[in-house]
Parts: structure tokens; sequence; C-alpha cells
């Protein structure tokens, strides 16, 4: 299965080939299966369709816990799959860490298998470039399915797979993507409004330089500059979109962090090249 690349303005395409060129999809002959796993569940209980999973957690074989940084507006490492994790095969895209990538999978008996894999190339600071190397290495062998499992709170499935080097990676699923999670209760004192979000991020500087979303909430009022992340919001550069959010005032926040807090409701509207 070849996947055609759109050349991202956040830097240019390459082909990971070197980390993940001797992966093929699960269609292809000649692909390795995963090892037997403890609870192999990736036919249980949703529909197939897309579904947007983060990594919030991984743990080594010798137990110990791998940091997991997020970027310069707190976005999380997802992954997108086109038609679930309980297809046979399809797409996956997502954030790595520091670069946005997109590739195929398969299911294959205990797991899933990713091929080829295309990314952005931008550099980051070390913790985050560290994790991106280690998660696109990992993504070179299947991942057994150690289980699946409703989350404790209404954000949608876990699941926890096992890589060939014996690290364990919990992955949750999240709204966002083809309505696949449920939508968490509105905390007391939430409202809903509609921005626009700009095509692409600019240089700011909060605490530290980073990256800022251009956003309003009108379409012939001034652009501004959003320092904070939209929780559930995966940006891709190039687009322009339209989005419902929930807004809730964070009480007693850090020094480094907003009052305000965003969090996607759905996406409304989105165009290329404006």
């Amino acid at each position: 299965m070849t996947l055609p690349i759109r050349l991202s303005a956040a830097g240019a395409v390459v082909l990971l080939s070197g980390v993940l060129g001797a992966c093929a999809p699960a269609t292809a002959p000649g692909v390795p299966e995963a090892p037997p796993a403890a609870e192999a569940g990736l036919n249980q209980s949703r529909a197939e369709g897309p579904s947007r999973w983060e990594l919030t957690r991984w743990q080594q074989a010798d137990g110990t816990l791998k940091p997991i940084p997020h970027g310069d507006n707190g976005e999380p490492v997802t992954f997108e799959f086109s038609a679930g994790i309980d297809a046979a095969q399809g797409l996956v895209s997502g954030y790595s860490g520091c670069n946005r990538f997109r590739g195929s999978y398969g299911k294959v008996a205990a797991g899933i298998v990713f091929g080829p894999v295309a990314g952005t190339r931008m550099a980051c600071e070390p913790s985050r470039m560290a994790l991106e190397s280690a998660l696109y290495q990992a993504m070179q062998s299947p991942f057994s399915t150690v289980g699946v499992q409703p989350s404790a709170g209404p954000a949608g499935r876990q699941v926890i797979w096992k890589t060939a080097a014996g690290d364990l990676l919990q992955f949750v699923e999240r709204a966002g993507l083809g309505g696949r999670a449920e939508q968490p209760a509105a905390p007391a004192g939430a409202v809903e409004k509609t921005i626009e979000v700009d095509a692409q991020r600019v240089a700011c500087t909060g605490v530290a330089p980073q990256q800022c979303y251009r956003v309003r909430q009108a379409p012939d009022a001034p652009w501004t500059l959003w320092y904070g992340a939209i929780e559930g919001f995966d940006f891709e550069p190039g687009t322009r979109y339209r989005l419902r959010v929930r807004e809730t005032r964070v009480a007693n926040p850090p020094a480094d962090a907003s009052s305000i807090r965003w969090e996607l409701i759905r996406v409304e509207s989105s165009s290329r090249g404006q």
C-alpha cells in the first residue's frame, strides 16, 4: 500500500525509510505476525470507524516509565486510525511528539502492524525528539495486544500494546475524530463558543518561546494569539478551521499556564490553502 503525502508548511515531508522502511501493511505477503498475547481484544465492543488515541503511558521492559513530553501548545502524542483499531487495514496519522506522520496499518493475529510511514521533518527539544525516535523504532515491529478495556472516565476505551522490545504502551481513546469517544459532561461554569483557527501558527513568547495559534471569534474580527492548547484538536498546518470549543476557567493555574482552558467539541469546517 502506498500513501500520497502532502507537503506540509511546517517542514518538508520525508520517508522515514531508515526507521520504518522495512515494515509493510498487514495485507502484504511475508509480514510477520505478532507473538501470542495474553489477551487479544481488537474485535471487542465497537463498530469500525475512525478513532483517535492518545499515548498516556510508556512502561519500559525494566519497569521504568518513559516520560511522554507534549508539544509547544500542549499537543499529546496521538494516533488516528482511519477505520478504527478493529479494522483489517487502514491509514494511520498523528503527532509523534515533534512531527506529524502518516502511514498504513493492519490487523494481525494478536495485535497490529504498521507499514511505511512518512512525516514532517522538524527539530524539537531533545526529550521530544528522543520520544519520537523511540516510537518510530518500536513501530518497526508488530505490537501485540495485551488487553482492551473501558476507560475509568468517559473518554472511551483503553488499549495496551506490547512492543517487540517488551515495552508496554497504553493508549486512551479520545473524542475529536469520528465521534467515537463520548464527550465528558461540561463542568459548572463552562461556556461553548465557535472560533476560527488560522492555517499557520506563529512564533510567540510566553514564559518561553513557542508557537501560538491565531484565532478569532468572528470572520471580520482581527486575529489574536492563543498561547494555550486546544485539547482534543489535531492541527494540520496549511488548514484553516472553524471549531466549536468548550471554555472553562482554571482555578489557581500554574504560573506558566493559562487561566482559560479550551476543549474541542467538534470541527465544524476546515479548508486547505488559506
